[in-house]
């Protein structure tokens, strides 16, 4: 796996898309936040809203653009 690179940033594309439910539910609930725990910065791109509340920001596009952002950034910028 990735985690052999040691890597600072790692960035997952629909990585959980094709996978079975278990395996999709391991990759949100123990891989990234082993991830986090060891201080990576990790983007997930995905449509799987489930898991958008494990995120600690959430940047929506359509169409190329920005439409929303939640989180500690979004809120940081809102102080």
């Amino acid at each position: 796996m990735t985690l052999l690179d040691e890597r600072s940033i790692y960035v997952f594309d629909e990585w959980a898309a094709d996978q079975d439910p278990q395996s999709r539910e391991a990759f949100y609930s123990s891989i990234l936040p082993r991830l986090k725990r060891m201080g990576k910065m990790v983007v997930v791109i995905s449509h799987d809203d489930r898991y958008f509340p494990k995120a600690d920001r959430v940047v929506r596009m359509a169409d190329g653009r920005l439409v929303s952002e939640t989180g500690s950034r979004a809120a940081a910028a809102t102080l």
